[in-house]
């Protein structure tokens, strides 16, 4: 059965192409160079990215110049961040660190002229932080150990937080759309190859062939799951290595490129549409943040929104407005929590810090409004990441001072005591181990006016950033 994927918006996503055809101490393919020039045509034609959002290197780039490539790449993104790598990759003598190779790598010296992938993972991520999808393809030998030393096949989320550096967690939530993508072309202890002869190398010369020809019998478009599926296929069924594909929520589902075999084109199939660009064929411009899936040429998003005519945040007026900055208080300034507490004194610390988490919940819930107003990427998720995100989108120094807001009231709602990292208010019945400090209604008060002080700020300020009505 077909899935249905979407394309990266072109003018907010861009792709850095690696290919290292040649090595002083190893094997030089040519092969490499001409795969790598192939997908950067292929990216401009199937995802209608801008020449100037493609960024290719080959093998005169030095470590800093493809991390300073990728980093530049990743800040900008704001739909897709696309990574490729081609040449060799080599492991260090214990197996547990894996290598990219420049020009003058070393395969006796591993950490001699290569980009280590641990450091291309980390400015992916990091700088990447406001992309909603970031695929990552590399074809060389051992590739497989950017995310698993298991058997082959498809990653489980712990695998891929392996590749990503993320910490798995039991409450993550596989349906959302976004998130990272790994693409490798042999598991974590096999080689890949150019065969004698060949155009491309043997996995690049794959994808190229469907991307350029599509699958027949297919939709009229490919998901990056999809095309992986088809890339396997091929090379095992020859006995050659088998890609691995590490996925994290649908992100590998969602993505894709249009099915030529369909005769799609880039002008009429899905599009990520981030406010303030234009799709090819969409017929308008939207603002530049934010980004909800939205058909191009239909004006209806996919999760039943009404679809965005002017999303950007707009430049806020009122620069002699500040919202008022939120203050911490230290537990020490609390009373003592007695030594024979009583059972009555205990049930009212519980409820009183219900009361306070009740609180939180409203701010937390003002932020969804602001995730939807400002059209802020869904995977930036916490309050102090909308808020920092939102600093970092407008330039408006006024998200840093809620940023910090936030910060400090949920410091005051789980406080720490002198003696170390404890909350105080947090005991519960059946534990034998008494509150330090007793939450007054006073310090209750006072946490929930602060609360509504934010609230009302970020009323303010979003309302700054929003479009004016019509």
């Amino acid at each position: 059965m077909a899935e249905t994927a979407v394309f990266p918006d072109p003018r907010a996503s861009r792709a850095v192409l690696i290919g290292v055809e040649t090595n002083t101490r190893m094997t030089s393919f040519s092969a490499v160079a001409t795969g790598t020039q192939e997908l950067s045509t292929l990216l401009r034609h199937l995802w209608g990215l801008p020449q100037s959002h493609v960024t290719v290197l080959d093998s005169r780039a030095s470590a800093e110049d493809v991390l300073g490539a990728v980093r530049d790449a990743a800040q900008a993104a704001r739909d897709t961040l696309l990574v490729y790598f081609a040449g060799h990759g080599i492991r260090d003598f214990a197996g547990e660190k894996f290598y990219l190779c420049l020009a003058a790598a070393d395969p006796d010296c591993p950490q001699i002229g290569t980009v280590a992938y641990r450091d291309l993972r980390d400015v992916v991520r990091r700088a990447g932080v406001t992309a909603r999808y970031r695929l990552t393809v590399l074809d060389c030998c051992f590739s497989g150990m950017a995310g698993t030393m298991g058997p082959p096949g498809v990653a489980t989320r712990i695998q891929l937080a392996k590749a990503l550096d993320e910490v798995p967690s039991p409450t993550s939530e596989p349906v959302e759309d976004y998130g990272d993508v790994v693409f490798t072309s042999a598991p974590h202890d096999r080689e890949s190859f150019v065969l004698p002869g060949a155009v491309y190398p043997e996995t690049t010369g794959e994808l190229l062939g469907i991307l350029a020809h599509g699958v027949p019998g297919l939709g009229a478009e490919l998901s990056v799951h999809e095309l992986w599926q088809r890339v396997r296929k091929q090379l095992v069924s020859r006995g050659s290595p088998e890609p691995q594909l590490f996925a994290q929520n649908t992100a590998a589902h969602h993505l894709g490129f249009p099915n030529r075999a369909a005769g799609a084109t880039v002008a009429d199939l899905p599009h990520t549409v981030i406010p303030g660009t234009s799709v090819p064929g969409a017929g308008g411009t939207r603002g530049d943040t934010g980004s909800d899936l939205v058909r191009a040429g239909t004006g209806q998003a996919r999760n039943g929104t009404e679809s965005m005519s002017s999303a950007r945040p707009a430049p806020a007026d009122a620069h002699d407005w500040q919202p008022a900055p939120v203050g911490r208080w230290r537990p020490e300034d609390q009373p003592p929590y007695p030594q024979e507490g009583s059972d009555d004194l205990f049930h009212q610390q519980r409820e009183r810090r219900e009361l306070m988490k009740r609180a939180s919940a409203d701010l937390k819930r003002k932020f969804r409004m602001v995730r939807r107003r400002l059209y802020v990427p869904p995977h930036v998720r916490s309050p102090t990441s909308v808020a920092t995100w939102l600093h970092r989108s407008t330039g408006d120094p006024r998200w840093t001072v809620i940023a910090d807001s936030v910060k400090a009231l949920s410091l005051n709602l789980q406080p720490y005591s002198p003696g170390g990292s404890v909350d105080p208010y947090a005991a519960t019945a059946g534990i034998s181990s008494r509150p330090t400090y007793v939450l007054t209604m006073a310090t209750v008060d006072a946490y929930r006016a602060r609360v509504e002080q934010l609230r009302a700020d970020i009323d303010k300020l979003t309302g700054l950033h929003s479009e004016p009505p019509e």
